[in-house]
């Protein structure tokens, strides 16, 4: 597909560019150049839809990695767009004017990531009414600490087990079942003991 499609994109940085099966693609380009491709992809190119903006939150290279997933209207090709863009309060513009659809993914991503995004007409609360914290999908939220916190154990719970621990004891168990039994030791011959009047002198 991209042997194909690049050489209809002349204009454009492609920082990164991979294909893991010939009808899915990954580009990764500037944030500048990322609204431009997007059009003309769409209107040029024939990926008319956008079925979702994904988030990865790379904290060690502080960036959120942005990915615009695009597919055909026949849905037999899809292509993501990545962008990158620093984690600390730096926005991107709405994609609204091209796909509708995105408002709605958009607000997920100010609300799970705390992504500004320029344009937008509605980022208040979408699904966490009233949060006010630091939005759960970063790296940095400890989601453990946040359920400590924030919620008592319901009576007649005590029994609660650790999900990890109790997943391996079963594991456990079921390799024990099936393992072959122990191979059991030859008893040791016995030793008749000589009557009375026999034997030697």
């Amino acid at each position: 597909m991209l042997e194909d499609l690049l050489p209809k994109l002349p204009g454009f940085e492609i920082l990164e560019q991979s294909q893991r099966r010939p009808d899915q693609a990954f580009l990764r380009v500037p944030k500048a150049q990322l609204f431009s491709l997007l059009g003309q992809l769409q209107r040029q190119h024939g990926f008319a839809t956008l079925a979702t903006i994904a988030c990865t939150d790379w904290m060690e290279e502080d960036v959120f990695c942005l990915s615009y997933v695009l597919e055909t209207a026949e849905r037999d090709r899809s292509l993501v767009v990545q962008v990158w863009i620093g984690r600390d309060g730096e926005a991107i513009s709405t994609a609204i004017p091209l796909w509708p659809q995105a408002e709605v993914f958009e607000r997920e991503l100010h609300e799970m990531f705390g992504i500004s995004i320029e344009g937008h007409p509605s980022l208040g609360d979408f699904m966490l009414e009233g949060w006010t914290g630091i939005p759960p999908m970063r790296r940095e939220f400890d989601t453990l600490k946040f359920v400590e916190e924030t919620y008592e154990m319901r009576s007649g719970r005590e029994d609660n087990q650790d999900v990890r621990e109790a997943i391996r004891r079963r594991k456990e168990a079921k390799k024990a079942a099936k393992a072959p039994p122990a191979a059991k030791a030859d008893p040791a011959p016995a030793v008749s003991k000589p009557e009375p009047g026999e034997g030697g002198a």
